[in-house]
């Protein structure tokens, strides 16, 4: 599977579940530039990921705003992605409480407003 399917799927998956839960007014965000540009119609959708790409077509009538944002103010959804990776598990987490210590922590910090950065190596 691609990143760009992976992408998919996972938000496809997020946005049923908030549905689900009552939620019809999303503001969607991704840390995967491609992905933004491919569901706002400004970049072609492999051929690969096209039976993913018409999934969330499906529910997007739900999503009024979809928007591109940097990896490190998208650190919790990261940080779960890694989690659900490594355990080869869809994981739902239904309260602050019941998420990884990790992520509660950067949930915490980012309600805080304090700043995510990133180490790049030289």
């Amino acid at each position: 599977m691609t990143s760009l399917q992976a992408e998919l799927k996972a938000l496809t998956f997020g946005v049923r579940l908030a549905i689900a839960s009552g939620y019809f007014d999303l503001h969607l965000e991704s840390d995967s530039f491609i992905l933004v540009q491919v569901i706002q119609g400004k970049a072609r959708c492999p051929w690969r990921s096209q039976g993913d790409l018409q999934d969330l077509l499906q529910v997007s009538r739900f999503v009024r705003r979809m928007s591109h944002c940097f990896r490190e103010a998208n650190r919790p959804a990261d940080r779960l992605a890694s989690v659900g990776a490594d355990s080869g598990q869809t994981i739902t987490y239904h309260s602050l409480r019941d998420l990884p210590s990790l992520v509660r922590g950067d949930v915490s910090l980012d309600q805080l407003g304090v700043p995510s950065l990133r180490r790049v190596r030289a």
